[in-house]
């Protein structure tokens, strides 16, 4: 049985006052006996304790803040990375959304790292990028002089270093084909993401019209930019292969199921994983979709070739930490 309040009566139900030397603070103590200050205003401190019953950020928080962020920057950006950011917000908000903005300090974003990093180090970057740019608006918006994430060094990250050869792409292909139909789409897929370096969610949604005298013409999702994929013969014959895959005569997209359709990417997801896991059970050593675009971006620098026109990158810093998968880096010598 809870206890009556027997003084502040006026005060409504799980609001209590502490009267401070200067002047009161009103504040309320949560479900899990965490106490949140509301306000020093009794009007206010109302306001807040209500917007917090009904599941609301509230004013004047990183919670408010993240809300406004999520609403008009984020919806912007590629619809993979807003579907990220969606998700790395909740840890945020978890841990940083009843704070005040300006009370939020470098300490407090390298504390945050220190923790997750136990459980996941990879993903803390991201969140801190995330939390970043959040920032970064907050001070454009009027709301903060300063980003307390600058200067916080991020967590040590071991570059991916998977390199596929000829042989095991040739190995995959091969045995994509023998599954059926679903398998030797996916071989030409994996084909095409290896001849023209790009990221699978822009393949998956590449259409027919975009396919020119001149190549293929890809509009960068994540990057917005637009690469123009020169013809070879062999990205003829796997274009050509593709589009002699079963579909409506009138299907717009070059990648498509039975219907037409373009195939989502959790189901291409799973596609691709059930088809690699197979091949992995006969002893060979398991291949990201992402290697492939890592490895078309590493023939391109053994090759000599500029590697960022096909990237789609401004410049060589990414595709020097990411993509470059050469196990030696071979110089010729200055004379």
């Amino acid at each position: 049985m809870i206890a009556r309040r027997k003084t502040n009566l006026h005060l409504p139900p799980r609001m209590y006052l502490y009267e401070g030397k200067r002047k009161p603070t009103y504040y309320t103590i949560t479900i899990h006996n965490e106490r949140i200050n509301l306000s020093h205003d009794l009007r206010e401190a109302k306001r807040k304790l209500l917007e917090i019953e009904e599941g609301r950020p509230i004013a004047g928080t990183i919670s408010e803040l993240i809300e406004r962020y999520m609403k008009e920057i984020s919806p912007k950006k590629a619809p993979k990375t807003h579907k990220d950011e969606i998700s790395n917000s909740k840890f945020l908000l978890d841990v940083f959304g009843k704070m005040n903005p300006v009370d939020l300090r470098p300490v407090h974003v390298a504390k945050y790292l220190d923790k997750r990093a136990k459980v996941a180090p990879v993903r803390a970057n991201r969140e801190k990028s995330l939390l970043s740019h959040i920032f970064t608006m907050a001070m454009r918006w009027g709301i903060v002089d300063a980003n307390p994430c600058k200067g916080v060094a991020r967590n040590k990250e071991t570059p991916r270093d998977r390199f596929i050869t000829d042989a095991e792409l040739a190995s995959f292909s091969e045995y994509a084909i023998s599954t059926g139909e679903t398998g030797r789409l996916l071989a030409e897929v994996a084909r095409l993401a290896y001849l023209t370096g790009q990221r699978r969610g822009d393949l998956l949604k590449l259409r027919l019209d975009q396919i020119t005298d001149d190549g293929i013409l890809i509009i960068q999702g994540k990057t917005r930019a637009k690469v123009l994929i020169q013809w070879t013969v062999s990205l003829r014959d796997c274009v050509s292969k593709l589009r002699a895959s079963p579909r409506p005569v009138q299907g717009m997209f070059l990648i498509c199921t039975k219907k037409g359709q373009p195939y989502a990417d959790a189901g291409f997801k799973s596609v691709w994983g059930n088809v690699m896991s197979a091949w992995c059970d006969l002893g060979n050593e398991r291949f990201t979709f992402h290697d492939l675009r890592a490895k078309a971006i590493t023939r391109m620098i053994e090759d000599g070739r500029n590697a960022s026109n096909l990237s789609g990158h401004a410049g060589d810093a990414m595709i020097n930490k990411v993509y470059d998968r050469r196990a030696v880096k071979k110089s010729k010598a200055v004379e």
